[in-house]
């Protein structure tokens, strides 16, 4: 282990646990603050070369605290109300938080799929969408750390997304 990969395991056992707690705290669900805090630091990892390591645990709270409030945004824009609740005061609806929570495992599965498939089908194109659409690294770092112009990544990132488009649009608008 290097010592930037060193400096990193550091920072994450010190920080793990507060971020975790931020993220709950945020939204609620223990799970999707374990992703999230896991984003956070991946993003970190990404970044820890551009970033003042002496101020690090505001950017992780930073970084956290957006990333928790995107996802709440993104939840709340999913959420049906039933129709079709019966009015003599049975509750024959389904529980919408088991709802909720099988469309995200289904979601996540098809993501896992997809992904799976883009990294078989282009390992360049795999690796350039996770860099810049996953983990937020700007364009001109991946150029830059890849040897590549900016062109050929964005390149890459158009070749990606209409591969994924065209192999699997069907099965996301089933979902």
């Amino acid at each position: 282990m290097n010592a930037e990969e060193k400096r990193f395991q550091e920072i994450y056992e010190e920080y793990k646990n507060m971020i975790l707690k931020i993220v709950y705290d945020k939204i609620g669900d223990y799970h999707m603050a374990q992703d999230i805090c896991q984003e956070t630091f991946t993003r970190l990892y990404g970044y820890q070369n551009h970033i003042n390591l002496d101020l690090v645990k505001g950017w992780l709270i930073v970084v956290a605290s957006h990333l928790a409030t995107d996802h709440r945004k993104k939840a709340s824009s999913r959420r049906e109300v039933p129709t079709d609740v019966s009015r003599d005061g049975d509750d024959d609806a389904p529980d919408e938080k088991a709802i909720r929570s099988l469309e995200q495992t289904e979601y996540r599965q098809l993501c896992s799929h997809v992904l799976r498939a883009l990294r078989e089908k282009n390992e360049d194109w795999y690796d350039v969408l996770i860099l810049v659409e996953y983990l937020g690294v700007p364009r001109k770092v991946v150029a830059k750390k890849r040897g590549v112009s900016l062109s050929m990544i964005d390149y890459y990132l158009r070749k990606a997304k209409k591969w994924m488009k065209d192999n699997f649009q069907k099965e996301y608008d089933e979902l």
